[in-house]
């Protein structure tokens, strides 16, 4: 994939961040240009399984939009990634010569496409209509939050309009490959991510988490296929369809990533803060070291199986002892226990002896 707007790195960067050598970076991008729907922003999606409705219209359309579709002067050329609430696609902005990501609010459970119009239909308008509303919103909800941020590892977002009878907004364009396949890459070569890189990776998306929990804003979804990292080794976090206010409209609403989300976060009621994004950050940074997932948090609570990486001999001669230390603490069950914040993990990370 080409990018005309690669996303560059800080200036004054972490000189402890490095990428693999040469032809080793190219095979992996390449192998994402062909195969994962992840290397774009937005294409992984938070929510429930389609519940496709027990009778279908006869002029029902497939659900995404096809290629060559003109979206306000945005040029479709193909679906990305479809989940409960929404269709991604990457798109073409033709005046400014750039590659974009459109997201579209599509509550597959409630509406379907009608054919020959691209037109958004509810299956049960009077049933469903206070539905496709509370989706709207919560659409428009998303972007203005979206809007809000300037950080060089998160996504921008361009612009927010309606047609067809639901609501679209776009989005920058990564090019890169998530961490996800990035790690299975290395995975299957035999080897892991090497200490720098992911130390520098560390360290930038705790400065990106930093910056959104000052403005009292929870990621909420963090885990490596929600994770990208561009040609120029910038992690950029993507898919803030779960984002929420910290002190503000959290409400009843419960998402969760088994093996990535804290306790706190499967009950409407829990004591959400930036230890909960941070949990899911070191559930990620877990995954990637041993391959595998976390138990579930609630389960660690009343007996925790998971084995200490600081103890792991496999890990043991790549990785820093108190490096790994630091990862463990960010995934204590206990919220209190946990680091409070990103600065105080970025403070224990200071003080590491390499």
């Amino acid at each position: 994939m080409e990018d005309s707007r690669p996303i560059q790195p800080t200036t004054g960067e972490n000189p402890f961040l490095s990428r693999p050598a040469g032809d080793f970076m190219e095979q992996i991008l390449a192998a994402a240009r062909e195969a994962s729907p992840a290397a774009v922003d937005g294409s992984a999606e938070s929510n429930p399984a389609d519940a496709e409705p027990a009778a279908l219209p006869c002029d029902i359309a497939p659900r995404e939009l096809p290629p060559g579709t003109q979206l306000r002067g945005y040029r479709l050329l193909r679906c990305i990634g479809q989940g409960g609430f929404g269709v991604t696609y990457l798109a073409e902005e033709p005046q400014l010569s750039r590659k974009v990501v459109i997201k579209e609010n599509f509550p597959s459970g409630i509406c379907y496409r009608q054919e020959g119009t691209h037109h958004v239909c509810l299956h049960h308008p009077e049933q469903d209509a206070e539905g496709f509303e509370w989706a709207m919103n919560n659409f428009l909800r998303e972007v203005r939050l979206l809007g809000t941020v300037d950080h060089p590892s998160i996504a921008k977002v361009y612009s927010y309009f309606e047609a067809y009878g639901t609501s679209y907004y776009v989005l920058e364009y990564i090019n890169g490959v998530s961490l996800g396949k990035l790690a299975e890459s290395y995975a299957q070569a035999g080897q892991r991510l090497p200490q720098a890189s992911l130390f520098g990776m560390l360290v930038r998306l705790l400065d990106a988490l930093d910056y959104l929990h000052a403005r009292k804003l929870l990621h909420r979804d963090i885990k490596p296929d929600n994770i990208l990292i561009t040609r120029t080794g910038l992690p950029v976090l993507i898919d803030f369809g779960a984002a929420r206010e910290e002190y503000g409209d959290l409400g009843n609403t419960v998402v969760e990533s088994p093996g990535f989300s804290p306790s706190e976060q499967g009950s409407a009621a829990g004591n959400m803060g930036p230890w909960t994004d941070l949990y899911a950050l070191g559930a990620t940074l877990y995954y990637i070291l041993t391959g595998e997932c976390l138990p579930s948090c609630r389960q660690r609570e009343l007996y925790d199986t998971a084995d200490p990486l600081s103890l792991n001999p496999a890990l043991a001669g790549e990785y820093c002892r108190e490096f790994l230390q630091t990862i463990e603490r960010a995934i204590v069950p206990a919220p209190e226990a946990r680091y409070q914040s990103a600065a105080e993990w970025l403070a224990d990370l200071a003080r590491l002896p390499f």
